[in-house]
């Protein structure tokens, strides 16, 4: 059986958007990513708790292109995600929140690119302290031994 929905992988994965771009922090493997624009609006679909149909389809709006490689790239981005933890099946009786409309709709699509993120681990030591539990006399935070 394909899963429909996924959801974000908390609370070991959180996201934040700055200056329209995704920055997500999986704090258990210590990585951290940059998303472009098209993995952007499929990550906040997933956020939302939208069907991966549905994502492919808010994400055609979203650019110009063929609607139909559109939803191939989606689902690859999808289980490109799920492959890194970010994210993992939605519980059977999850809802969705709705996905808001593009911003411009009069205005020209840009041109779909495939949704790719860019991975960094040069802060993985840093982001796998643990200072909640790793506290001692000397102080925190400290790596564990």
């Amino acid at each position: 059986m394909q899963v429909d929905r996924y959801c974000i992988n908390e609370p070991s994965v959180i996201s934040e958007m700055i200056d329209g771009e995704t920055i997500v922090l999986n704090f258990e493997s210590g990585h951290y990513y940059s998303f472009n624009p098209s993995a952007s609006e499929i990550w906040q679909g997933v956020a939302r708790g939208a069907p991966i149909a549905i994502v492919a389809e808010h994400v055609a709006r979203c650019f110009a292109g063929d609607p139909a490689t559109i939803r191939t790239e989606v689902e690859a981005f999808v289980r490109r995600l799920e492959g890194e933890s970010l994210i993992r099946p939605a519980a059977a009786d999850a809802t969705a929140a709705p996905l808001a409309a593009p911003a411009d709709t009069t205005a020209a699509a840009a041109a779909f690119a495939s949704p790719m993120f860019e991975k960094f681990t040069d802060m993985e030591e840093l982001l796998l302290l643990d200072p909640i539990h790793e506290v001692s006399d000397t102080g925190w935070p400290r790596k564990p031994e």
